[in-house]
């Protein structure tokens, strides 16, 4: 059986299945429970007692220690304290030394018989219960994992155990269930897939479409239970951070020293007359891309520290920060160097903690630094070593062949003997002034210290990590490293039962973190992910800061979905208060999406393979960050196709916004030089084009190149504006391939929402096949879909959602009405109003209308600019309708103009109106027509007044696009689908 609980209670479901164990006396009274940390232990019995499992929970430490000879072994009996109830251990503890033995021997009650034979059968009898919780630990097999070959291996040695997989994940790839050898989907009991390779061969060639089918045809067999905490109530946004002036100069001053340092390396092989090594530039770009991953996260602190102290103001919010790495190794390098500074006898064994530090450490430097003074070239490389000949077996067949095996060795010991090549002084130089430009960049510090002393220092941020020590501001004012834990090098060893290892004493101290924000002791929590598994951050009804609703900041995410979402899961879990709010922090940087991607792409997996649809995952859809896929591929080649070939020419049909918006940068950036402004308009295109092509090759891309990874992870390090550009480019081609996919059918779809202002049936259901053995039918069902909207309705539409304020409402609006201009007047140079918008420039040879209204409308005593930043602009269409995505108030600016606010449409519309209600006599017919569709006088009126305007784009966009192909610049508004239904044929 397996389980995915997410933040439910999975503790319960799995105690509840051990209660039932218990009553029917099933494995003899002696059970499994195998989990990620010890300290969940308590929690465990928890779980249990709340069930009315009253059972003994043995620490698995204990009693292995005890059956490796301690002094309470006796205990250990089938009548001893410690012969029945639930053994507790971890995976960690599975896997060292010999406790798989011991386990099986308690489990089984084999331990009291020495004969093979009958601890075989006792293996064999066995029927209790095996837990696999966080199961997900054992995913990696074909990793060659030990936890994952010791977990099939207890399951194979107790075949008649009842195994439970219980997780908050599933799995995020098929490859992941390997473990899960009792489903029954492969093996003996399923002659379709003998081995997990066939099973997972059928179901990689078919996508996520296979994977949601497979999930549902585990629940429909009863191996698979998959349920979630609602996510009603908690919110999601995704918040871009747009960099400030100050931190795209520090970004393009760090791209061109990794440009620089890159033409330093090329010079030094060049004088050393070395061609190029694949390690070094291999090494290289791996730090190319750590470093400018810790930028965009440092670029993200402002923003997130701004926000939370915002949230923090009134008491009645809990921040939780979650990111994945802690830069712990950078610290180390800038403490090292800072340390050998301070040494100046030489004895190398400065104390850090005795350290007096000027600031933060700058994790990004650190990674600078340590290139260059570990990987620059500044001699030659030494002489490769011959491989030592083998000994032959018998004895050498000749005296001449024992000769020159004798003068292989001689020359291999004269080559490992000779001195390393002397450093050439004029490398030495170069590296030393690398090292030394280092300091002459405005580089961010360590973000999670940072974080930290920004928001209160230790006193008030709960840090849940991994790292031994960090760096922290005393009451003096001054910055000292201090150890988190292992203070003293003398520390006693207490055996198993106490604190041994970095890992555990580091889960007791983050226990020791939580505790204290869950009592509100500290408002602030940091997450890592050595602590996103077993630890609870929610708004728990039982604990003191039950009303402080959690508002999760993720400004890293991990590289797998599975880390993303038990991420997401310790601060969203049952028996909460309030639902969370969560913020998913990018910076409009290009490059940044390449993290995104990879755990969108996995996070729509696991939706699949959990609930049988792929946005079940996370509550959200983050599919517009998913670009690893085939389509991006697709994509990629074309672009690189277009920007590598002469002539040069645009990757997509819509390319022309972004390079635009390229074009206006530069001007502003070169301020307007009059040669750069005389260019005309199709010339400036061609420049940024060409500006795209270079800066693919600046970062070493060459044509054809299908690997998005990769692309991502060197676009990385281009100046910002080239960067943009760059990653548009792609985008809007991925988008040309999308839609050309979805044109031929090729794009799979699968579990969707279908959007579209009228839904009709194009004919009857036609059936396609028949099933021979039951008659069950299966039918194809043709759909039409149209996604446009009239100006009619789009009219209609305003006037309602206007009468929807009450008589209170416009009374208040009366009394404020000068106050309310003042504001607009106020207003008007960071929101757009509602209304109806032309595209500033034609687009496929005609100018595009569209509606356009503000998101989140001005309202007293709330701070929108807070809520909505962006000032989006939700769009509609004639074609289209209404669109998914929102624009920013200031690109709706630079693409449109107003010709039509909402405000100036009602106007006219109660003037109208007004004229009207005077000559109508029926009060009773007027009541009436005022809650219908407007009079046709009305409307008539709006078509007079506007029609050149407004009226006759909508109308015309509206009637050209009635169709199912693009057609004269417009998309279309007709599309049909198919639905196929039928049985869902059973295998025995």
């Amino acid at each position: 059986m397996f389980i995915v609980h997410h933040s439910i209670g999975k503790g319960r479901q799995i105690s509840a299945t051990i209660l039932d164990s218990l009553s029917r006396n099933h494995g003899k009274g002696r059970h499994l429970w195998i989990s990620v940390s010890r300290e969940l232990v308590q929690d465990a019995k928890r779980d249990l007692s709340d069930v009315g499992c009253h059972v003994n929970v043995h620490d698995g430490a204990e009693v292995l220690d005890q059956m490796s000879g301690g002094k309470k072994s006796k205990g250990l009996g089938a009548g001893g304290s410690l012969g029945k109830g639930v053994l507790f251990i971890t995976y960690s503890l599975l896997v060292s030394g010999k406790r798989m033995e011991n386990i099986i021997s308690w489990l089984s009650g084999s331990g009291s018989t020495s004969n093979v034979g009958d601890k075989s059968r006792c293996e064999q009898s066995y029927t209790g219960v095996i837990v696999f919780d966080e199961a997900h630990k054992a995913k990696n097999l074909e990793q060659d994992t030990r936890t994952a070959k010791l977990v099939i291996g207890i399951q194979e040695r107790l075949p008649n155990a009842r195994v439970l997989y219980a997780s908050a994940t599933g799995v995020s790839d098929i490859k992941h269930m390997v473990y899960g050898t009792r489903l029954g989907l492969w093996g003996s009991s399923n002659p379709l897939y003998p081995t997990f390779e066939s099973f997972q061969g059928a179901l990689a060639k078919r996508g996520v479409g296979a994977m949601e089918m497979l999930a549902l045809e585990m629940k429909r067999k009863g191996i698979f239970l998959a349920r979630t905490l609602s996510w009603d109530g908690a919110e999601f946004h995704t918040m871009e951070v747009k960099l400030s002036n100050e931190q795209i100069s520090s970004y393009d001053s760090a791209v061109r020293w990794w440009f620089n340092v890159k033409n330093e390396i090329e010079t030094a092989l060049s004088i050393m007359s070395i061609g190029p090594s694949k390690t070094l530039w291999r090494t290289y770009w791996s730090a190319h891309q750590r470093f400018f991953k810790d930028l965009c996260i440092c670029a993200k602190i402002n923003e997130v520290v701004t926000q939370a102290k915002k949230y923090l103001e009134n008491d009645d919010h809990a921040i939780v920060i979650g990111l994945q790495s802690t830069g712990e190794a950078g610290m180390e390098v800038a403490l090292e160097e800072l340390a050998a500074s301070c040494d100046s006898k030489g004895k190398g064994n400065v104390d850090y903690e005795s350290l007096v530090i000027s600031g933060l450490v700058s994790t990004a430097a650190s990674i600078m630094a340590n290139f260059v003074r570990n990987h620059f070239p500044v001699s030659l490389p030494p002489p490769d070593i011959p491989k030592t000949p083998e000994m032959p077996p018998n004895g050498f067949a000749s005296e001449a062949d024992r000769l020159e095996h004798a003068r292989i060795i001689d020359m291999i010991d004269r080559v490992k003997s000779e001195p390393p090549p002397e450093p050439i002084p004029e490398l030495v130089e170069k590296r030393n002034a690398l090292l030394e430009s280092i300091h002459h960049l405005d580089l961010p510090p360590n973000p999670l210290d940072d974080i930290i002393d920004r928001l209160g220092g230790v006193d008030n941020v709960a840090e849940m990590t991994g790292r031994s020590g960090r760096i922290v501001k005393n009451k003096s004012g001054q910055y000292k490293y201090v150890k988190r834990f292992g203070a003293s090098s003398k520390q006693k060893s207490f055996g198993l039962s106490m604190p041994v290892s970095r890992e555990e004493e580091s889960d007791r101290l983050n226990i020791v973190e939580k505790r204290k924000f869950m009592e509100g002791k500290k408002s602030v929590a940091i997450i890592s992910d050595a602590a996103s598994t077993g630890i609870s951050l929610h708004a728990d009804r039982r604990i003191a800061s039950s009303h402080k609703r959690r508002v999760h900041f993720t400004i890293e995410l991990p590289w797998a979905a599975d880390k993303a979402i038990q991420q997401l899961g310790r601060s969203h879990r049952s028996g909460q208060e309030s639902a969370p709010i969560y913020k998913m922090v990018v910076t409009e940087l290009g490059g940044e999406r390449r993290f995104a991607s990879a755990v969108s792409k996995r996070m729509a997996q696991l939706g699949a393979l959990t609930k049988g649809d792929r946005r079940a995952a996370s509550g959200s859809d983050l599919s517009e960050f998913d670009i690893d896929s085939t389509f991006g591929r697709r994509a990629l080649v074309r672009t690189f196709n277009a920007l590598g070939e002469q002539p040069i020419t645009a990757p997509s049909r819509n390319a022309n916004d972004i390079l635009d918006k390229f074009i206006a940068l530069s001007v502003s950036e070169s301020d307007g030089e009059e040669a750069e402004l005389a260019k005309e308009e199709e010339d400036k295109r061609g420049s940024a084009l060409v500006e795209a092509s270079t800066a693919l090759s600046d970062v070493g891309l060459t044509t054809g190149e299908p690997a998005v990874k990769k692309f991502l992870n060197r676009i990385a390090g281009l100046d910002v504006a080239r960067q943009n550009l760059v990653f548009g480019l792609f985008m809007s081609t991925l988008d040309d391939v999308i839609t050309d996919a979805k044109a031929t059918g090729e794009f799979e779809g699968s579990v969707e929402d279908i959007r579209a202002t009228s839904v009709t049936l194009k004919c009857n259901p036609e059936v396609i096949a028949t099933d021979a053995s039951c008659g069950a039918k299966t039918e194809l069902t043709k759909l039409v879909l149209d996604r446009g909207i009239s100006f009619d309705s789009i009219v209609q539409s305003i006037i309602d959602e206007d009468k929807s304020i009450t008589e209170d409402s416009k009374d208040d609006d009366e009394e404020n009405e000068d106050d309310d201009e003042e504001e607009d007047d106020d207003l008007v140079e960071t929101h757009c109003k509602s209304g109806f918008y032309m595209s500033r420039r034609k687009i496929a040879g005609r100018h595009l209308i569209m509606f356009a209204a503000r998101k989140i409308e001005q309202e007293e005593g709330i701070d929108t600019d807070f809520i909505d930043p962006l000032n989006l602009m939700i769009i509609t269409r004639p074609n289209t309708g209404k669109n998914p995505c929102e624009m920013p108030s200031q690109e709706m600016r630079y693409k449109y103009k107003l010709l039509l606010s909402s405000d100036d449409l009602l106007k006219a519309v109660k003037e109208a109106d007004d004229a009207m209600s005077d000559e109508d006599v029926d009060e009773e017919k007027s009541e009436k027509d005022d809650k219908a569709k407007p009079n046709k006088d009305v409307m008539s009126m709006v078509r007079t007044k506007y029609g050149s305007s407004v009226a006759d784009l909508w109308d015309d966009a509206y009637e050209n696009s009635n169709c199912k192909e693009h057609s004269d610049g417009l998309a279309p508004r007709i599309s049909e689908i198919g639905l196929i239904t039928g049985a869902v044929r059973k295998y025995h």
